[in-house]
């Protein structure tokens, strides 16, 4: 538990000197974003390539991402039906935010902090299943809504947009690897896992500059529905998965996975999309500090470590 708890607060050091640098004018969320492009394109494609290139690919772990998925649906499904009296420009938002998790930039950090390396492949995997769920339902669901009417969406560019994105090329080129044992000289991975291992920090650090605590008080009631939906079935999966697997590093993984935050990507997604930046923001703000107590708490009272 000590190593879990160290993970914790190293964690929550790093976001908050992200925050406070911030905080004190030392650097701006617009440089914020210059840094989130530079992830996107180095060090999230180079941690997608390491990991899913050494998974080793068991049949059962493809029961993994369709977790992912099918949490993802049953969330979008419930906040369809619970703002379905909500206009477009607000539905759409709510929609995006009910789907999809913030994996890579959140989970990664923790989950190889408290459980090392070996437990990344549940990770990874979970990934996966992310990335088919923001990807094909969390933008497009954002993209009919915001279009609506206007006969704008072009599902062939809205396919090339997914395909080419960094992270998901890289979890591509990773899997092809893998899967057709295509021979990598040693060092094109030794300068990959480089990159790779700068991920963390910086992520963390990022996190803390977009951290903001400014809610938009207009919308504060239907967010925390649309938390309330979330966390709701992210505990029910808790209990589902805690007393339905036997103890074991799977379980443990997937025990926190399923209560991580809103994915980052709802942040580019509103801002291309034309929503209100500052609704999605205020959700990503606030399901961080809440997954963030939530997986604390979790490991520490079912002795998950």
């Amino acid at each position: 538990m000590t190593q879990a708890n160290n993970t914790f607060l190293i964690t929550f050091a790093m976001i908050s000197m992200g925050f406070l640098i911030k905080k004190y004018g030392y650097i701006t969320e617009k440089e914020g974003k210059t840094l989130s492009k530079f992830l996107m394109h180095t060090t999230f494609p180079a941690l997608m390539i390491i990991s899913t290139s050494k998974v080793v690919l068991k049949p059962h772990l493809f029961l993994v991402p369709l977790l992912c998925i099918v949490l993802s649906v049953v969330m979008m499904s419930v906040a369809r039906f619970v703002f379905k009296n909500r206009p477009d420009h607000l539905k759409g938002i709510y929609m995006m935010g009910a789907g999809g998790y913030n994996v890579g930039l959140f989970g990664f950090p923790l989950i190889e902090g408290i459980w090392g390396i070996e437990a990344m492949v549940f990770a990874v995997m979970f990934d996966i299943g992310n990335a088919i769920s923001t990807f094909a339902g969390v933008y497009p669901s954002g993209a009919y809504h915001a279009h609506k009417g206007t006969g704008k969406i072009d599902v062939k560019k809205l396919i090339i947009r997914i395909i080419t994105l960094p992270p998901v090329t890289g979890m591509i080129i990773g899997l092809s690897i893998n899967a057709f044992n295509i021979p990598v000289p040693k060092i094109g991975f030794e300068f990959l896992e480089i990159l790779a291992k700068a991920n963390k920090p910086l992520v963390l650090l990022l996190m803390g500059i977009y951290l903001s605590f400014e809610l938009n008080k207009s919308q504060l009631k239907d967010i925390s529905k649309l938390l309330i939906i979330r966390y709701s079935v992210g505990l029910i999966a808790v209990a589902a998965i805690y007393l339905g697997l036997e103890a074991s590093l799977i379980r443990n993984v997937l025990i926190v996975l399923v209560v991580l935050p809103l994915g980052m990507t709802i942040l580019p997604f509103s801002d291309e999309l034309g929503y209100d930046s500052r609704i999605s923001g205020t959700m990503v703000n606030v399901s961080l500090v809440i997954s963030f107590v939530l997986m604390w708490g979790l490991v520490a009272v079912l002795g998950l470590v």
